[in-house]
Formats: structure tokens, C-alpha cells, sequence
């Protein structure tokens, strides 16, 4: 999950709220990541999602860093959107998932906005019809185990194949006949566009930072991000 900054609220109306699942489905798809539940509410949102190679950590810095973007952009306004780095537990067996899932569907209805899961339309449950989707769960605490996440983080960063910048700025020349000082240059040729924009998204699912990739291609965060989500 992830929180508005201060508390401030991360949607200011239902375009947003598309435009954030829209943005949702497009990097997880692109990461080979499998959305299992979400839920957003008017500050913060819920998340459950099935990770491949890419490591989570990178999944949700580029997405919540791309909507920020946007939401910026459309809403006119500056400066962070989100409190700090995204909260992520892992789900230790299925009877788990199940239950955290449960969990994440009834946040509307813990918070008094709908008296049954299926009735808000910002969730996944209406797409995952349950018998039990409403039944109160009791003693249930799903940031028990976030202290784990980082380890499993790391672990399947150091297990994903990893080139390093040159390596990987050097292959892609090769495959679109560019150099790599043109495509450091300011010229913004479509072939060249299209360079960066493969670059910076297989830089980024391999676990790249966006400073890193930045600072290499000598570009700013923003604009490496634009390129990432370039279809």
C-alpha cells in the first residue's frame, strides 16, 4: 500500500482513478506481474500482486512515480504526491492470500463509505465474486511480516538476469544502428526516441534505479520516465 502525502488525498476524481488502473495494468503487464486484488480509497490505495523477475521494489517505484507524474501534470500542482516508499508484506501460503485479500476489499466498508464490498466500484471485488467477501475478519494484521519484504527484495534482484548500463546501451546500439553518444546527444529523431524508450524500460525491469538511468543516459528522472511509458 501507499498513502497521500501529509494524508492528502491521491485522486481528485474518477479520471484519475482510471487513469491509475490504466497506468497499473500497463507496468504490470510489462513486468510479467499479476494483479490479484486492489482497492483505492481517497488518501491511500491497496495492492495484492503476484511478481516474476522484476523485483517489486521496481515494479512500484516506476509506477507510483509515473502516476505522479501525471497527476501533477493534470492537476496542475508540484512536489511529492505519495508519503515516502510503498508498505509490502508477503503472503506466506494461500489461506493467507485469501484472507488479505478479504481484507483489502473491505476497506470501504471498515471506513463507513459502502456497507458491503461489492458495492464500491474503486475495488476488484466485484470481479472476484466471494460467498464470504463480507464476513467480518477478526484479528487479522497484515503488516505483521513487512519487515520481510526488503530481504525477498533483494533476493530476487541478485537471481534476475542483470547487464549493467554499458552492456546494456551497447547491445541495443547494435539493434538499432545508433551510437551511444548520439543517443546521449539532445537530438529527440524518432529512431533515437524509440532507443531510449526500449532502454529505459528493460533498464528498469532489470532493477535499475531511474537516477541511475538517468545520470547515464544524461537525461532527467522525469524525462526517463516519460520514455518508459512511451507504448
Amino acid at each position: 500500500m501507499a498513502r497521500g502525502v501529509e494524508g492528502r488525498a491521491i485522486y481528485a476524481d474518477d479520471r484519475d482513478r482510471i487513469n491509475f488502473l490504466e497506468s497499473l495494468e500497463r507496468i504490470t503487464g510489462e513486468s510479467e506481474a499479476r494483479v490479484l486484488a486492489y482497492c483505492l480509497m481517497g488518501n491511500h490505495f491497496h495492492l495484492a500482486i503476484q511478481v516474476g523477475n522484476t523485483p517489486l521494489s521496481s515494479i512500484m517505484h516506476r509506477f507510483l512515480t509515473g502516476y505522479a507524474c501525471g497527476f501533477n501534470k493534470r492537476q496542475d500542482r508540484v512536489g511529492h504526491l505519495f508519503q515516502g516508499r510503498h508498505r509490502a508484506i508477503i503472503c506466506v501460503n494461500e489461506a493467507y492470500l485469501a484472507t488479505l485479500i478479504r481484507y483489502i476489499h473491505q476497506n470501504p466498508v471498515r471506513a463507513g463509505l459502502v456497507s458491503k464490498v461489492c458495492d464500491w466500484p474503486w475495488s476488484s471485488a466485484r470481479l472476484q465474486p466471494d460467498v464470504s467477501a463480507d464476513d467480518p475478519i477478526k484479528d487479522f494484521n497484515p503488516w505483521l511480516e513487512e519487515a520481510k519484504e526488503e530481504i525477498v527484495d533483494l533476493k530476487r534482484s541478485l537471481q534476475a538476469p542483470r547487464e549493467d548500463l554499458e552492456e546494456l546501451g551497447n547491445r541495443l546500439s547494435l539493434e538499432f544502428g545508433v551510437s551511444i553518444g548520439e543517443l546521449r546527444s539532445p537530438s529527440r529523431r524518432p529512431q533515437l526516441t524509440s532507443f531510449r524508450s526500449r532502454l529505459a524500460k528493460e533498464a528498469i525491469t532489470r532493477g535499475h534505479t531511474l537516477n541511475a538511468v538517468a545520470g547515464w543516459l544524461h537525461l532527467s528522472p522525469s524525462s526517463v520516465t516519460r520514455y518508459s511509458q512511451r507504448r
